[in-house]
């Protein structure tokens, strides 16, 4: 089967019967998680809410701006950060939430059934110093300190993982400090630790202010298996899969839609630099808001189709060699909505 994207035909469908909701979006919680009924012949879903100093958060502007969201009911709701929004989504709170590879086969292994079913966002987690540190790749600073994302995140897994496959221990060989991001970016800004391991556009911030970028847990994971470092999987758009048996046009339409704002970023991405406030990002950032683009047009993915899935397999793969899941299971958590 063809990897998915978003054909124009199926964009305009998705924009005339409007089923379905975004993915993550900074906008603020609209309703609570009850939401309203949605009016008849529409679909209503809880989605996460995300804000600034994510990736995600230009999602919904995106869509916006571009006609994709017109007349969606839409119930948004927020994490209290990295694995609260997959706890609701396991709850029945939520509708959809990201989730990583990793994350859905340990949900998986404690009798949830989690399944992506579209693309959310490429790896986008970066190894950086200060300007002036005298390490230079992440192996130099094995018995360092290092802020790290929290250790329940894709963010992590992922870190842990790209390392464990070049041989090393995240956990036993670095003095980690793991927390949310503002916190280890305020280690990092202080001088307490020696680096940080962040996701974007948190990165592109240290970086515009002069912190060095290191390594990026893509490059990594291709040191260690020779795979192409732009096509690691951070995670994909996850459900529970009574939700989609029960609401497969609903999903369908998430995916068009998550789809749809990445292709927009794709075809133009100095829309980026134009959000930089969505972001979290001050005017006077400036070499942070120049850099947006070319640093983040690639972390939005537009397809969804075998490529991916050989990736998520890998990953959970070496998971299972190195002791962070326990077995690959027998149905993987992903399905093509293609052959729905």
């Amino acid at each position: 089967m063809p990897a998915h994207t978003l054909s124009t035909d199926r964009r305009t469908v998705l924009r005339a019967v409007l089923l379905g909701a975004a993915g993550l979006t900074a906008a603020p919680l609209l309703s609570a998680c009850g939401g309203g009924a949605a009016p008849a012949g529409r679909i209503s879903a809880r989605v996460e809410d995300s804000g600034a100093g994510t990736a995600s958060s230009v999602i919904r502007p995106v869509a916006e701006q571009n006609g994709l969201l017109d007349g969606l009911d839409l119930t948004y709701i927020a994490g209290t950060g990295p694995g609260d929004v997959q706890n609701k989504l396991l709850s029945g709170a939520l509708d959809v939430a990201s989730f990583g590879p990793l994350g859905a086969v340990v949900a998986g292994e404690a009798g949830s059934d989690v399944v992506l079913f579209s693309a959310n966002l490429t790896n986008h987690v970066r190894w950086l110093v200060p300007e002036n540190s005298p390490y230079r790749t992440p192996a130099d600073l094995r018995g360092r300190r290092v802020a790290t994302p929290p250790n329940n995140s894709d963010a992590f897994r992922s870190t842990q993982l790209a390392a464990a496959v070049n041989g090393t221990d995240l956990n036993d060989e670095y003095e980690l400090f793991p927390g949310a991001v503002l916190a280890g970016l305020a280690l990092f800004d202080r001088g307490d630790v020696d680096a940080i391991v962040t996701i974007e556009p948190n990165a592109t911030r240290l970086v515009g202010r002069g912190a060095r970028q290191i390594a990026t847990v893509g490059e990594e994971w291709s040191r260690g298996t020779g795979e192409d470092p732009a096509a690691l999987v951070l995670n994909g758009q996850g459900t529970v899969r009574s939700f989609l048996d029960e609401n497969p046009d609903a999903v369908r339409a998430v995916a068009d839609l998550r789809v749809g704002a990445h292709e927009v970023i794709r075809e133009r991405p100095e829309i980026l630099a134009e959000l930089h406030e969505v972001y979290g990002i001050p005017a006077e950032e400036r070499a942070a808001i120049e850099l947006l683009p070319e640093r983040m047009r690639e972390v939005y993915p537009v397809e969804w189709g075998p490529a991916v899935f050989a990736n998520l397999q890998r990953q959970v793969e070496v998971a299972q060699q190195v002791g962070l899941v326990t077995a690959v299971p027998e149905q993987l958590p992903w399905i093509d909505l293609e052959t729905l």
